[in-house]
């Protein structure tokens, strides 16, 4: 598969995963006390808890992308690159933790960032 494509496929795996936990932390914000992007298991994805096997983050994952209606994931990741479909989940992550980063989706804005404007 080409790398470009794999890296496409990853990248709207981690998303649309994202975006499925950002619903859910919607329709539970009466009960839950903290956001899905600042739990405990999302540490394993942010190089806070670096005990954390690539087993483990697939195990994680797969339960987090478990029931997306948008995401393809038959538990391996496009090309069997997990660091890669981990780096987008990770970005994913960090900008809902910090949002005056620069969005993840930039790259795919060329007008946004300059590119071909």
């Amino acid at each position: 598969m080409d790398a470009g494509i794999a890296d496409t496929i990853n990248r709207r795996t981690a998303r649309a995963v994202a975006a499925r936990l950002d619903q859910l932390d919607a329709l539970w914000s009466g009960t839950i006390t903290t956001p899905w992007h600042l739990s405990s298991g999302c540490a394993a994805f942010t190089g806070e808890n670096e005990s954390v096997t690539n087993s483990d983050r697939a195990w994680f994952f797969g339960i987090l992308a478990y029931d997306t209606p948008t995401a393809v994931f038959d538990g391996h990741p496009a090309d069997c690159d997990w660091e890669n479909l981990f780096s987008h989940f990770r970005a994913e992550i960090l900008a809902r933790r910090d949002p005056e980063s620069p969005s993840v989706c930039a790259a795919e804005s060329p007008a946004r960032d300059g590119v071909g404007s």
